[in-house]
């Protein structure tokens, strides 16, 4: 990356990145207070209807909001025909959705399901008209604005979910939060973007950016439906108090993920879209933001599966406590899948969205089959099915096609991973040392053994020459320039 566009990205991504922090902080905070005044029956009704209607989100846009961040310009005809196709489709899925509530609670075999979900079916109509103002937000890196949004959203969202939850300890207040995020976020977006809406016109571009559209929806679809069938099949033959201690354990694990990852691919996929000609550029680009994202979350990751019997305690109280094992299976792949997840922007920038599309499938039908092999076991056989199954299979697989075209091939996302691999071993054999010679960790030695974490692994990441110019060259970025 050339001097220039490594400023402004690592400017963008700062500026998006203290939006997500935010987002982060609330979301957390707002879960630790949510499951201190809940029970955890609220959260497995939540989970329930979370399986249907976050699914929705994903494709109530048929992929219109990637079609457009992934092409450089657009003509106004090409966004109001994608603007009102996302609509149509955003209506029909909020109508599909409030049809089906009745068959949910029936599947669940719990009656508060259908109203919860006939209500989030709302959320869904609120939502659709800001896919493609804030597609273009994103592709014309407006991350200011957009990081403005999410900032006051965030807040509002977290000011409504205690308030609720301090008023009516019910599954409601997590719906009062929720609704009061999208509403937000959708006055914020049509305040921020310059675009309104007009006659459509569709012409060959516009189709094919609808099937590259298509493709990246199908995509989503088949990864969320394997990324949710745990929830369901636990939901359905094990009980709400299974699915809300796996659901919490789920999101405590990917939600800081999850706030990583999307900083950095909201500002690097439409980045990578424009300079994939570039081959050396492109897979520098790529490989550096991969590192740093690693070094930030892997030792975190990794010190939180080994305390987490103690951390859960601290968090959410006793009663968490069964979760633990649960988290530590999901944590061990959460390993990998800070790397893994991160494919899905070669795939977006590359154009490659009828590979993306295959990829999912396959990998949905191995997922739902380590689900499948370890329900018998409960939660916790669920959780370890579905790591071992990363580390056999879903790993190959996902290096495998990602490496197949373009710039990155599968030889560079081995050699980019080593290093790393290296390094949380090394943390792991650390920290498991020192928990075996302590008896009780207190707070404040918990806090100290993240430091540890993170200390060790950046003394093997230090051992290599390419991680250690990576680290070198961002210190002198973020040096004060001489005035």
């Amino acid at each position: 990356m050339d001097t220039n566009s490594k400023s402004r990205a690592a400017k963008n991504i700062v500026v998006t990145g203290i939006a997500q922090a935010w987002r982060f902080v609330t979301g957390f905070l707002l879960t630790v207070v949510t499951t201190r005044l809940l029970k955890p029956s609220d959260f497995g009704i939540l989970a329930m209807v979370a399986t249907t209607t976050a699914l929705i989100s994903l494709v109530k846009d048929l992929g219109i909001s990637q079609a457009i961040i992934q092409r450089s310009t657009t003509s106004p005809s090409q966004l109001n025909s994608l603007f009102w196709v996302s609509i149509l489709a955003s209506a029909g899925f909020a109508v599909a959705l409030g049809a089906s509530a009745p068959l949910l609670a029936s599947f669940f075999d719990e009656p508060r399901v259908e109203l919860v979900t006939v209500a989030f079916a709302l959320l869904v109509l609120i939502s659709g008209p800001q896919a493609v103002p804030t597609a273009i937000l994103n592709r014309d890196s407006h991350f200011n604005l957009l990081a403005v949004v999410d900032i006051v959203s965030a807040t509002i969202t977290f000011g409504i979910g205690v308030t609720w939850a301090l008023l009516w300890q019910s599954y409601w207040a997590l719906y009062a939060s929720a609704a009061a995020g999208t509403i937000a976020s959708a006055a914020g977006v049509w305040l921020s973007a310059r675009y309104r809406p007009g006659l459509p016109h569709f012409d060959s571009s516009t189709m094919q950016m609808l099937r590259f559209g298509w493709h990246v929806s199908g995509f989503n679809l088949v990864n969320y439906l394997s990324r949710n069938a745990d929830k369901i099949l636990i939901g359905r033959f094990l009980g709400s108090d299974q699915l809300g201690l796996y659901d919490r354990a789920y999101r405590l694990l990917l939600f800081p993920i999850g706030q990583l990852n999307g900083p950095i691919g909201q500002v690097l996929v439409p980045l990578m879209s424009r300079i994939r000609s570039d081959a050396t550029r492109y897979r520098s680009t790529y490989a550096e933001a991969v590192s740093l994202i690693m070094l930030t979350a892997q030792p975190g990751i990794l010190c939180a599966v080994i305390c987490a019997p103690q951390l859960l305690e601290l968090l959410f109280g006793e009663q968490w406590m069964p979760a633990a094992p649960i988290f530590q299976w999901l944590g061990i792949a959460g390993l990998h899948q800070v790397m893994s997840s991160t494919t899905g922007w070669l795939f977006l920038s590359q154009g490659r969205g009828a590979d993306l599309f295959r990829l999912g499938t396959y990998s949905a039908i191995m997922t739902v089959a380590s689900f499948v092999i370890g329900l018998p076991w409960g939660a916790v056989g669920v959780a370890a099915s579905y790591t071992i199954a990363n580390y056999i299979a879903l790993v190959p697989l996902i290096w495998i096609a990602a490496g197949r075209r373009g710039p990155v091939s599968c030889k560079d996302l081995i050699n980019l991973a080593i290093p790393h691999v290296l390094a949380t071993l090394g943390a792991a054999a650390v920290l498991e040392t020192i928990r075996f010679t302590v008896a009780a960790i207190t707070p404040l030695q918990m806090v100290a053994l993240f430091g540890v974490s993170y200390l060790v692994y950046l003394c093997v990441i230090l051992l290599f020459g390419t991680k250690r110019e990576l680290l070198w060259r961002g210190l002198r970025m973020l040096r004060p320039k001489p005035s």
